[in-house]
């Protein structure tokens, strides 16, 4: 565990990746220090500034505005979004969803539509939050 000074603990946290190359953290507030939230309050925070590699279980992560100890990253979609980056991994190009749709398979079409929903909705959440 951590020993480094933070604001508040969010857990179940999944990363919001934004075409950019920025990102943004979502999960569920555990004793917020500064007040701001409820335990248990769904956020999404601020563009994180730590390294990408900072970003695990246990660490600090800080945002534009917060110190966050990330704690339980929400796990659930892990297996099938590993089975879709090997089988992306294995295609010649760029896979469309066509591509996906001729595997039959469809767990691997649900991480793929799963995935693009998540950016997408990423991509909104953050326009939204900056149209304030």
């Amino acid at each position: 565990m951590s020993t480094e000074i933070y604001d508040a603990m969010l857990a179940d946290w999944i990363i919001c990746e934004l075409p950019d190359d920025q990102r943004f953290l979502a999960g569920r507030i555990v004793d917020d220090h500064k007040g701001r939230f409820c335990d248990g309050t769904h956020i999404t925070t601020a563009l994180v500034v730590s390294p990408v590699e900072a970003i695990a279980d246990g660490h600090v992560v800080e945002t534009q505005d917060s110190r966050y100890r990330l704690v339980d990253r929400y796990r659930a979609d892990d297996a099938v979004f590993a089975k879709l980056d090997a089988w992306i991994g294995a295609q010649p190009a760029p896979p469309t969803l066509g591509d996906v749709l001729a595997t039959n398979d469809g767990e691997l079409f649900a991480a793929y539509i799963l995935r693009g929903f998540r950016q997408a909705t990423a991509e909104a959440v953050w326009a939204h939050s900056n149209d304030r």
